[in-house]
Formats: C-alpha cells, sequence, structure tokens
C-alpha cells in the first residue's frame, strides 16, 4: 500500500501483567507500521505499568496513566487522544495476528467503508475448569467482499455480537455521532455495538481470525461471583433503558428499529438467564414492557432450537 492512513489501537491496561507483553507484541510486530498505539493504564497495582514503560520506547507508543475507571472509562480517554482515520480495539490479555491492521486497512482505503467485521477465537489460559469455546465465526451469515449498505441493519441483526475487538471503525464516525462508552457498567458493548451499527453507512466483512480472545481467572468474563453477578444485572438494567430510549424515537427506520429490538431481547434473555435469585431479578424484568408476549414466545422458541442443535452436535 503506497499511502499509509494512521490506526489508533487502543489498549486499556489494567493488572494484567502476565499477559501484557503478548498483546503488545502482537501490535508492534504488524507488517503495518503507522500506528498510533495508545495504552491506558487503568491504575494497576501490579507490574502492568513498568512493562509497558519498556514499549514507550517505540515512539509509536502512548502511554496514559489514570486512576481506575474502569474498561469504559479507559477506552473512553484512549478515543479522546486518538487521531488515526481508523479505530482499532485490542484488550491487554489479548492478541491479534500480524497481519490484521495492513489487510483490513487495505479493504477500508480499497471499498471507503465506515467498519469492517471480522472473526476471532477465544483460548484457555491458566484455568483450573474448562468453559466452553466461544469462536466468533460470521462466514455462515456474511458474505466475504460484499459491501453491505442498506441491508447492514438486517445482517448485523442476524448476526450480532458486541465486543469491539471484533470490529475496526471509521473514527470520523464515532465522532460525528458522538459515540462513546458508557462508563461505570459491564458489558458497555452490548450498547457501543448498538449504537455504532446503527449509524455506519456502509460495511464489510472479512472471513479470517485476526482476533485471539484469552479466558482467564477473575476476568471479566469469567467472574461469577455474587458482587459481579449482582453489578451485571444493574448495567444490563441501564442498558435496556438506554436501548428503549432508542427505540422510541422516530429518527429510527423498521430496519433500524428491528436491530434495537434484537439487542433488547438478548439484554432481557440476560436478566431472566441470571443465576440471582428473582427477587432480585424479578422487579427488573416487570420494568422491561416494551418485551411483548410475542417476543417470550419467539425467544422460547429459539432458545428449544438452540438446545436441540446442541443435542445434535
Amino acid at each position: 500500500m503506497m499511502h499509509q492512513p494512521l490506526v489508533s489501537v487502543i489498549v486499556p491496561v489494567y493488572n494484567v501483567e502476565n499477559y501484557i507483553e503478548e498483546c503488545l507484541d502482537s501490535i508492534i510486530e504488524q507488517t503495518y507500521s503507522n500506528l498510533e498505539i495508545i495504552v491506558i493504564d487503568d491504575g494497576s497495582t501490579d507490574c502492568s505499568n513498568q512493562k509497558v514503560r519498556l514499549y514507550t520506547k517505540d515512539e509509536r507508543v502512548q502511554l496514559i496513566e489514570q486512576a481506575n475507571q474502569g474498561l469504559s472509562g479507559a477506552r473512553n480517554t484512549g478515543l479522546k487522544v486518538a487521531t488515526g482515520k481508523y479505530v482499532l480495539f485490542v484488550d491487554s490479555d489479548d492478541y491479534i495476528e500480524r497481519t490484521t491492521v495492513e489487510e483490513l486497512v487495505t479493504q477500508m482505503e480499497t471499498h471507503r467503508v465506515d467498519l469492517i467485521r471480522f472473526n476471532g477465537k477465544a483460548f484457555v489460559d491458566e484455568m483450573n475448569t474448562l468453559i466452553e469455546q466461544n469462536h466468533y465465526d460470521f462466514s455462515h451469515r456474511l458474505e466475504e467482499g460484499k459491501v453491505y449498505k442498506g441491508d447492514s441493519y438486517e445482517a448485523n441483526r442476524c448476526t450480532f455480537v458486541s465486543p469491539v475487538y471484533l470490529y475496526i471503525i471509521r473514527r470520523n464516525v464515532l465522532e460525528q455521532h458522538n459515540i462513546t462508552f458508557y462508563e461505570q457498567i459491564l458489558h458497555e458493548d452490548e450498547l457501543f455495538t448498538t449504537q455504532v451499527f446503527l449509524v455506519i453507512t456502509s460495511m464489510m466483512y472479512q472471513n479470517k481470525f485476526y482476533y485471539h480472545r484469552r479466558y482467564r481467572e477473575n476476568s471479566i468474563m469469567t467472574d461469577q461471583n455474587p458482587k459481579r453477578l449482582k453489578k451485571t444485572l444493574d448495567s444490563y438494567d441501564l442498558i435496556y433503558k438506554e436501548l428503549a430510549k432508542l427505540y422510541a424515537q422516530k429518527r429510527f427506520t423498521k430496519e433500524q428499529k428491528k436491530l434495537i429490538k434484537r439487542q433488547m431481547l438478548s439484554i432481557y434473555s440476560g436478566v431472566k438467564n441470571s443465576s440471582l435469585l428473582m427477587a432480585e431479578k424479578g422487579p427488573i424484568l416487570k420494568q422491561m414492557t416494551a418485551v411483548t408476549a410475542i417476543d417470550k414466545t419467539y425467544l422460547k422458541v429459539q432458545r428449544a432450537i438452540r438446545t436441540i442443535k446442541q443435542k445434535q452436535t
């Protein structure tokens, strides 16, 4: 590629001293060189900060230190200072393939799209108990090489996954629509990614496994203690209310509202299936009045289909 537009890679860091080197190595060693690597140390109490400092010898690496604000706060800090044409998010205990940025930017520049989706793989690290592998592969639904425009709402609704690390985004899309992460909650991607999908005018799909997602003990994804479960419940409650506000807006088309409703149902299911007692989740479910009887029947059918498919495999 003759011209290399700047790409901002945002890496939030919190107590990942055992993994941060593998993460940063995978970014620095990209075959694409014009990178702005923004590392936000979100109040780490281990040796993460010291390890990141060694990487600042590379002039592309910028270390920002702040008191702990959570994942959303750290990502927002990164977005505030980002100047790249494109934005890529990488969590600090994960890593990416060496050709990720080069191949994605080539497609972004060639087709001038707002966003590209790609695949990811999960792997288990230092876990005493097995967890289900979660492979983010969209090839059964999305067509590689196709530019999705008006039909992107349906495509994203049928293949929705919220993690922002599975997308490269044109930064001015976020700026123009003032999209940031909702802070002080868990699962903030559920809201952020929905908002992004509602405003993009074009997207593509790259059928490659660029992202490697690490599952480890005591991470946000695996921590199931009662306090964490309660915070998840409260976060879902807040996310649902924000989605309901979007759903009520007249500016969205029928297809856009289907996308919002799909996500509202997902959040409803997350609350309903929580292992917390009904005394805790019941009042929240009752407030989710936009979920109709037809919606609940649909969710039961989908759950039954998933159960059948699991038994067949």
